[in-house]
């Protein structure tokens, strides 16, 4: 690490922010519990988290507003216009040394099979990104661009260098959180409530970036339940029995395998992603990224037959 520090005291710009500066206490422990999802990330994706110095998966924090309908912000002071929610990317500077940032999610940037390829992804390199092989300034889903043409965010989108949110902690390092506002719109397609959603980061080719094993890699994220939805992936088939007469489910939600019970009697099989319905009595308004149900699975949670954006929420494995 000596002789990045050495190198990187060389530079003009401050990628150091994204590669060397590689800890936030208390903003950087996402990928511990997100392994299954990094991991089919990896596989489907071809996508890999952020390498710290050691060498290890690092993930920062994404913070994140998603009111019910007609429900209110608790944090208005972060929302431009009028967006369905915002999140706020814990990043580095993206200026000069940033050519690309982009929503990456765990299910909605997975292409069907027959489908064209929703992401534009490298094998990592050494010490340096290249060009990338789909060209600079281009990914094939422009609804999922936040940052572009070397740190010129999207219009009405996008903000770097966003203020902290009012009473939450401030990061102690040179990190700064990158706000998106998430707008309806023709081909938005994203969060899938439930899923894992990341800050995909494409370092301008030639800049120091670490050693990270893909190009784009992901450096912050979280995953975007809603009010009254998450999701899970089924792990076991329980078989019916005489005080239980239907299936219920092992499911993979987070980092914990949960027994949920089906709302009805359509029926899942392992491997498959599923919706998973939440307390629909809960009086709150919106659904914050430190809630409760971020942590915990609810007793009365059951899974539901639905999707999203019309993608099939059963995958099969």
């Amino acid at each position: 690490m000596g002789s990045d520090l050495r190198f990187l005291a060389r530079l003009s710009t401050l990628e150091a922010c994204w590669s060397v500066l590689d800890r936030e206490p208390g903003m950087d422990d996402l990928a511990e519990g997100a392994e299954e999802v990094l991991k089919g990330m990896g596989e489907d994706l071809k996508i890999y988290p952020f390498q710290d110095t050691d060498g290890k998966d690092r993930l920062f924090l994404a913070r994140f507003e998603l009111p019910k309908y007609e429900g209110g912000f608790q944090f208005p002071e972060a929302v431009i216009g009028t967006p369905y929610g915002f999140l706020d990317f814990l990043g580095g500077f993206p200026l000069d040394c940033v050519e690309m940032l982009v929503a990456i999610g765990e299910f909605s940037s997975k292409a069907k099979e027959g489908e064209e390829s929703k992401v534009s992804v490298d094998e990592g390199t050494k010490i340096f990104p290249t060009i990338p092989s789909g060209g600079l300034f281009k990914w094939p889903e422009k609804s999922k661009i936040l940052l572009n043409l070397t740190a010129i965010p999207t219009k009405d989108v996008a903000k770097f260098l966003a203020k902290n949110l009012s009473g939450e902690p401030k990061p102690a390092s040179p990190k700064w959180w990158f706000r998106v506002q998430l707008r309806e719109g023709e081909n938005v397609v994203f969060p899938v409530p439930g899923e894992f959603l990341g800050l995909g980061v494409r370092i301008w080719p030639g800049k120091y970036w670490g050693h990270q094993k893909s190009n784009p890699f992901v450096y912050a994220g979280n995953w975007m339940d809603t009010v009254y939805y998450s999701s899970g992936r089924v792990t076991e088939v329980i078989e019916p029995t005489d005080e239980v007469p239907y299936p219920t489910y092992k499911v993979l939600w987070r980092k914990d395998e949960v027994t949920a019970t089906p709302s009805d009697f359509s029926e899942y099989k392992v491997g498959d992603r599923v919706t998973i319905l939440k307390d629909v009595a809960t009086t709150k308004q919106s659904q914050l990224w430190k809630d409760d149900d971020m942590k915990k699975f609810g007793g009365n949670w059951m899974l539901a037959p639905i999707s999203f954006y019309g993608l099939d929420t059963q995958e099969g494995g």
